[in-house]
């Protein structure tokens, strides 16, 4: 398909599913204006609004964490998809069936990066099934006694595809050789290292259980290793590197599994080992970061699939730390949280040894919400019976507390605290009401310092009014998609050369330009689709900012007067080759003024 007949495609495409739709299933929007606006789903966006949607324009911009562009741009982050998925979402969405857009050049290097792909899926491949067969070869005693020492059995090994890596420096290098495995191959798997004399050994090569990483579409995208000889100052876990296939961020262990669980609900473990025990005991929700902090697109993979959480971390300080941390990144992806304290043993794996699934069922029901917790947490630094201390936990609460939008749960905590402590709800209320105005002045300074930076880099060093110069470009570009704007900017003799604050202005104006030389007078949604996927969130600033002018061909005049003397500037400070456009310049001034 010829690349104007695929932009005619994304344009119907963009038509046919209204961002304001698609974004209402994220966040709640509200009128404000000819926009709507909203919390942003995209980053953790707690009280003001910072999400502008367009719907006569069909775009949108977040003036917190930048995002932007059309209904393509907003599924991409929102849902974690690339381009094309994202593309084919909408394209099934609306009933419309997707081309094959590759064509020379472009299509030969997504062949080869698409290859590329297939061969690490199956490096991955072959390797599980080389780590799985070593558990039953001499070799291997050492990884097999190990997971019957932890009470795995062998149909849940088999379940997950457990494995062991012998030590030695090319045990999996040589076997993934006679298959006809390339070396370079097996280094982009991540599968081995290199030396600095550019030599390769294996990544698993001081012998460690090792455990398949598997994608939701069943796919081995990388694998974590657990060392099992004492006395090592080796890593305990250790993760393949990310690859083209394989980001940390972007995946939870065990998911693959867990998705096909009914109970609306996923348990949120700290290791491999943890979610391996759960599903061996019957929880088969039971998933796991990959040996990294959790993530804001974990939180949203979670609430893919399940609108609870359970956070299952071990009862240590770490673990209390880290479940502190997961759980607001859940909290403000709007997925229901609850936190298990494990007692009676310091992880749910110890746990269930000793007191069995039945047990463990119990405390997953008694799980307390994740502000609920949070107050406990607090109440135990605290001597309620002195009169500072209970001021003190009245503070910290109050601070907890601001975070929750509901008015209803927030009324259920407020009533608790007032009753357990003898005050008046008001007095707690007051102190939320406090906290809260304390987060807007935060965020909005935020957000205002995020602009001025912005706005910092994109100025021009060498012009005398940067600032100036800077915000008429902006308005000029908002206001070129008008075909008699386009026309006094062409009279004046303004080109795209002419934009010099921002290369994405500069990169608009080119666009712009070359549309109206074949007569097309674009949409928003249209502009962002053509601009390079970089672009999208600054053009769909550029594009929001037309504090609805109705007469653009006069509000127009300012800008292109800013740009024009920059211009006169630049060649007069250029000089004397310069001089024919430079009368050419001043001629044009003259009539502006007549």
């Amino acid at each position: 398909m010829a690349n104007q007949d695929f932009q005619s495609f994304l344009d119907e495409v963009v038509m046919k599913n209204d961002i304001v739709e698609i974004i209402s299933g994220f966040t709640v929007l509200k009128r404000s204006g000819s926009n709507m606006m909203g919390l942003c789903p995209l980053h953790n966006d707690k009280k003001s609004p910072s999400l502008s949607v367009s719907p006569d324009k069909q775009i949108f911009h977040c003036f917190g964490c930048g995002a932007g562009g059309s209904v393509i741009q907003f599924v991409e982050a929102a849902m974690n998809l690339d381009f094309m998925d994202a593309v084919k979402y909408l394209a099934d969405r609306v009933h419309m069936e997707m081309p094959d857009k590759r064509s020379g050049g472009d299509k030969q290097k997504q062949l080869m990066a698409s290859r590329k792909k297939e061969r690490l899926y199956q490096i991955n491949a072959r390797a599980a099934r080389y780590y799985f067969d070593q558990l039953s070869t001499p070799e291997g005693r050492p990884g097999l006694e190990y997971l019957k020492k932890r009470k795995i059995s062998n149909s849940t090994i088999k379940k997950f595809g457990i494995g062991y890596a012998p030590e030695g420096w090319s045990n999996l290098i040589d076997h993934l050789k006679k298959q006809g495995c390339s070396e370079s191959d097996m280094y982009d798997a991540g599968l081995v290292r290199k030396r600095e004399n550019g030599t390769y050994y294996d990544a698993f090569y001081d012998g460690r259980v090792v455990f398949p990483i598997i994608d939701v579409r069943g796919r081995i995208i990388a694998f974590g290793g657990r060392i099992i000889r004492d006395g090592t100052d080796a890593p305990k876990y250790w993760n393949t590197p990310e690859t083209m296939i394989f980001k940390k961020k972007d995946n939870l262990f065990g998911l693959n599994l867990a998705k096909n669980d009914k109970s609306g609900r996923l348990l949120l473990m700290e290791g491999y080992m943890d979610v391996v025990a759960l599903h061996q005991s019957g929880f088969g929700n039971a998933v796991a970061s990959l040996g990294t902090s959790f993530t804001s697109e974990q939180a949203r993979l979670v609430k893919r699939y399940a609108p609870r959480a359970v956070l299952c971390y071990d009862n240590d300080e770490a673990g209390k730390k880290a479940t502190l941390r997961a759980g607001d990144i859940l909290f403000d992806e709007g997925v229901k949280v609850r936190v298990l304290t494990v007692t009676d043993g310091k992880d749910p794996d110890e746990f269930i040894k000793n007191k069995g699934p039945d047990m463990f069922a119990v405390l997953i029901e008694k799980a307390k919400p994740l502000i609920e917790y949070k107050i406990n947490e607090i109440r135990e630094k605290y001597n309620l019976n002195d009169v500072d201390d209970k001021v003190d936990f009245i503070r910290e609460a109050s601070a907890v507390l601001a975070r929750v939008k509901n008015p209803a749960q927030r009324e259920i905590y407020v009533g608790k605290l007032a009753d357990e402590l003898k005050i008046s709800a008001d007095s707690i209320m007051s102190g939320i009401t406090e906290f809260e105005r304390k987060n807007d002045r935060i965020e909005a300074r935020r957000q205002e310092n995020a602009r001025l930076r912005q706005i910092v880099r994109r100025e021009s060093a060498g012009t005398e009014n940067a600032r100036g110069l800077y915000w008429a470009e902006r308005m000029l570009l908002n206001q070129m998609c008008d075909k008699q704007v386009m026309k006094r900017v062409k009279e004046n003799g303004i080109t795209p050369d002419d934009f010099i604050c921002d290369p994405v202005h500069r990169r608009l104006a080119e666009l712009l330009f070359e549309l109206s030389e074949k007569g097309v007078c674009p949409e928003p949604a249209d502009l962002i689709g053509r601009s390079l996927p970089e672009d999208a969130g600054p053009v769909s600033d550029i594009l929001m900012s037309d504090k609805n002018i109705k007469d653009k061909a006069s509000a127009c005049a300012g800008p292109i007067e800013t740009m024009m003397k920059a211009k006169e500037g630049r060649l007069i400070a250029g000089g004397a080759d310069d001089d024919e456009q430079l009368m050419r310049l001043f001629e044009k001034k003259k009539q502006r003024k007549l």
